[in-house]
């Protein structure tokens, strides 16, 4: 019996320690964590998740930082008077079906673009921060 000190459970100290240490050392780690960084439970409001609408700029200026492809479609878009459907851009440019999503959402993403269901296909329009005359 006597080979090591046991809690009353039969099981050595060794076993139990860990059982024990992890759990509250980890506890106490979380809440110093918590007191010394304590924006981390805050969350934001919604205006302050969702992206600035841009200045309204140029479209020339725009143009200048766009990727080939992106460049391509936008250009498009403008000499069509700023709207478009989605398998027409594609047709136009050559791009397949995917590739022309692909830019599109880059796009959209970045707010330049916009799209709107139209049947089976999508309604591309420049966004009207490129065109402030549009946007009254």
């Amino acid at each position: 019996m006597g080979h090591g000190m046991t809690w009353g459970t039969g099981l050595p100290v060794f076993v139990w320690l860990p059982i024990i240490i992890v759990p509250l050392t980890f506890s106490v780690g979380l809440l110093a964590y918590l007191a010394l960084f304590p924006e981390i439970k805050e969350t934001p409001p919604a205006e302050k998740m969702l992206p600035k609408e841009p200045e309204p700029q140029s479209l020339s200026t725009i143009v200048k930082v766009l990727r080939e492809d992106e460049r391509k479609v936008v250009e498009l878009l403008t000499e069509a008077g700023g709207t478009m459907l989605q398998r027409d851009i594609a047709r136009k440019t050559g791009f397949s079906r995917v590739k022309t999503h692909r830019i599109l959402h880059r796009l959209a993403g970045r707010r330049i673009v916009n799209a709107s269901k139209h049947y089976n296909t999508y309604q591309i329009t420049l966004a009207d921060w490129l065109h402030p005359e549009r946007a009254t």
